[in-house]
Formats: structure tokens, C-alpha cells, sequence
């Protein structure tokens, strides 16, 4: 029998055991639950994860300076964190030189990625003695930019006249303009014996 708004029947009214088998059935769920979540903390290795999760920020970060310090090593390493690169050994004086002469510096040079969009502006010779004393030479001024394909240069520079015979050390430093930005550079440094005048 259908009840409508003008029946006078019976109500059905949920009695209190109906409430109680509710409650009990939640209750029963309840308990479940927390029994799972024990067994899941204890065997298996959630909370680990879960941890792992929760730190991950301050992992990556972590992770993100090693992987840029790493970079910037091996750019030292390879020399792609400067204008130019030099391969090992191909660069040298021409011998033999005596006190009051110039001297010849035969370069094998190349522009690294780094350097590509920047142009020579000039460079100063420097000169070190066995005592360490560091001394200026000649300038050079720009004749022409290099590509990034090995390039060979022969510089004429003069010497200081301070220098004595003995091994002496060479390198040129290096300005140029990237960009609008002076940037500085040098090149490896080349050793040659200075003997005296013959």
C-alpha cells in the first residue's frame, strides 16, 4: 500500500537497533581500515615512499646543484666556458730566441660555442721569468676574428727588456667585446728558453 499526504496509516520509523547495526557496520569498516593501514605500515615500505615523496623537493634541488657544479667542471675541463680553446701542445715559441730579439708565438687556436658571437678587441703579451716575475710585453692589436674551426696564427711580439735568459714563460691576455660585455680571456701558456745575446 502506497502512503500519500491525506493517509492516515503507520509510519515505518527506523528503530534503534537499525541505528545500531549502522553503527556496527561502521564500526566494522573502521577497524578494517585501521588494520590495513598497520599491516601496510609495518609491511611494506610505505612510509618510506612516503618519505621519499615528501623530500623529493629538497632531493632534486640537491641533485640539480650537483648535476650544475658537474657542468661547470667539465666546461672547465673541455674549455667550452671560455672565448677560445687550445689544443694541448700545438701551440709553441720558435726557437731559438736571444736576449733583444722578438719573439715568434705559433698559436693553434680555435672559438668555443662561448665565444661565438664575441669579437677580439685586443691583448697584452705577458712575460714570467724563473723568479715568477710577471712582466708585459708587446700589445696586439686585432687583424682578424677567429672561426670556430682550428685556426693557426704566427705572432711577432717584443719582449720586455727586463728579461734575463732562462726559461720564460708566455701567454697573452685577451679582451673581447660579447655582446656589448668585455670579456676576458688568455691563452695557454707557452715555454720557451731565452738565451743572451750571441
Amino acid at each position: 500500500m502506497t502512503q500519500t499526504i491525506e493517509s492516515k496509516g503507520q509510519r515505518i520509523v527506523p528503530t534503534l537497533g537499525f541505528f545500531l547495526d549502522r553503527l556496527w557496520v561502521w564500526l566494522t569498516g573502521i577497524a578494517f581500515w585501521l588494520v590495513g593501514a598497520v599491516v601496510l605500515a609495518v609491511f611494506t615500505p610505505f612510509w618510506d615512499n612516503a618519505r621519499a615523496v615528501w623530500d623529493s623537493p629538497a632531493l632534486l634541488t640537491a641533485l640539480q646543484k650537483d648535476v650544475l657544479a658537474l657542468r661547470t667542471e667539465l666546461a672547465a675541463a673541455t674549455g667550452d666556458n671560455r672565448v677560445i680553446r687550445q689544443p694541448p701542445g700545438l701551440s709553441y715559441v720558435t726557437e731559438p730566441v736571444r736576449m733583444g730579439e722578438p719573439v715568434i708565438l705559433n698559436l693553434v687556436i680555435e672559438r668555443t660555442e662561448l665565444g661565438a658571437q664575441c669579437h677580439f678587441v685586443s691583448g697584452q703579451s705577458l712575460f714570467t721569468e724563473a723568479g715568477g716575475v710577471i712582466t708585459p710585453g708587446s700589445e696586439i692589436e686585432p687583424s682578424r676574428q677567429i672561426s670556430e674551426e682550428q685556426t693557426r696564427l704566427r705572432v711577432k711580439l717584443i719582449p720586455p727588456d727586463t728579461l734575463r735568459p732562462g726559461r720564460i714563460e708566455l701567454y697573452i691576455a685577451l679582451e673581447y667585446d660579447c655582446d656589448g660585455r668585455k670579456v676576458y680571456d688568455r691563452t695557454d701558456v707557452v715555454t720557451y728558453s731565452l738565451l743572451p745575446k750571441g
